[in-house]
């Protein structure tokens, strides 16, 4: 059974959080907030005998659903303009369902995060296809973020308070945290009072800035850009910690693409920067253009992986830890 406190928190993130449909609580003490449908599919409603016209698309849940298509609704019409196609954007909930659709082919491209480009590269669910450059620069990083008027300075200052993951796939969400306990020697089960699983970097930013939980380990991009775009939604918010640089969440392609598509994809995207109104969309999205680079980006997030055995044999340990504490 739950405790009353618990059942407080499950009312407050009810009530606060806009857009959040319904809200379960694992009796063994992890809480998993669904604040959003599995699947959504906008933009068009898709003719079966017309999928030649048809490109699939995913962004993983680094953002709630919302808040994705504010985002990234100027940059789809505008390849949809350049390619003559419609494209469909196909959302979940979890990092996972996004890389078991690549790799099922029911994708054609896909924005996903680092974390989930590390696991699905290692299960051969889909080909590394571009990045996005920011300033110049092909990396991000965690920040582990606490309310500004708490007294807490440092990682280590969060032992037995509450903390909020966005995805079990997630580099700076899930993998980052997890390395840092690994550090100290403990897990989450043991260092925490309680956890919390987002689904998303902006919903943990939310908790985190109401109060809800005592802190977060979120992406840099997310963040910024929220400074950026809804300065009052980070204003309460201090970062604590930053990690080292990691490869840029990057987009990729079904392996099994069209390669005419894949072409025509990689000229559009490319070319944003040459015209005017490609290089306003990408300023609105915070970055400089896409480009190609090495996988080997990635070997740090490798070896963090690696570190906290996440995918090997103690994988499925370390979850239950989780949902077991």
């Amino acid at each position: 059974m739950y405790h009353s406190r618990t059942k407080y928190y499950i009312l407050l993130f009810i009530v606060l959080l806009s857009g959040c449909r319904d809200a379960w609580v694992d009796p063994d003490k992890e809480i998993w907030i669904n604040f959003n449908d599995t699947t959504i599919e906008s933009r068009v409603q898709s003719n079966a005998n017309d999928t030649a016209l048809i490109i699939r698309v995913a962004v993983a849940s680094m953002t709630s659903p919302a808040e994705t298509m504010n985002k990234y609704n100027q940059l789809f019409s505008s390849m949809e303009a350049r390619l003559g196609k419609k494209i469909v954007l196909v959302q979940r909930k979890t990092y996972k369902e996004v890389n078991d659709l690549l790799k099922m082919n029911r994708l054609d491209l896909a924005f996903i995060c680092s974390g989930a480009y590390v696991a699905g590269v290692s299960d051969s669910a889909f080909n590394l296809f571009l990045m996005p450059e920011r300033n110049n620069l092909r990396h991000y990083h965690a920040y582990i973020i606490v309310k500004k008027d708490s007294p807490y300075r440092s990682f280590i200052d969060l032992k037995g308070r509450r903390f909020v993951f966005s995805d079990s796939l997630s580099n700076t969400g899930m993998f980052y945290p997890l390395k840092r306990l690994h550090d100290y020697h403990t897990d989450a089960a043991s260092f925490f009072s309680d956890t919390y699983m987002s689904n998303a970097h902006d919903n943990s930013i939310e908790l985190v800035n109401r109060g809800i939980v005592d802190g977060a380990s979120v992406n840099s991009l997310i963040f910024d850009y929220t400074k950026e775009v809804y300065p009052e939604k980070v204003m309460n918010i201090r970062i604590i910690e930053e990690s080292k640089p990691f490869g840029m969440p990057p987009l990729v392609i079904s392996k099994q693409i069209n390669p005419a598509l894949r072409d025509d994809l990689f000229d559009v995207l490319t070319n944003m920067v040459k015209n005017k109104e490609g290089r306003d969309i990408l300023r609105s999205l915070m970055i400089n253009r896409f480009v190609t680079d090495s996988d080997t980006l990635y070997n740090g997030i490798r070896v963090m992986c690696k570190d906290i055995c996440y995918f090997n044999s103690k994988a499925d340990d370390h979850r239950k830890s989780l949902s077991t504490k």
